[in-house]
């Protein structure tokens, strides 16, 4: 667990600085439980659950900000 919460907490960084786009950053959040769901252990379910939701709300906080900053002129 802690192996994927430093890697996505890496990633959501990464997305906050602009070093990744919002669609590049959800596929290697995506990639990520990938490769660790097989390792987890079924106590870690609810920490795991916890992990995602947090990181899930930075991203859309994130897109949403940056939505707010550059709103598309219809």
């Amino acid at each position: 667990m802690k192996v994927y919460r430093s890697e996505t907490r890496l990633l959501v960084r990464r997305f906050r600085f602009h070093q990744i786009s919002f669609p590049t950053c959800t596929s290697y959040l995506d990639a990520a439980l990938a490769r660790f769901i097989p390792r987890f252990m079924p106590g870690e379910i609810d920490e795991l659950r916890a992990v995602m939701l947090a990181n899930n709300e930075a991203v859309m906080k994130e897109a949403e900000r940056r939505r707010m900053d550059n709103p598309i002129e219809e």
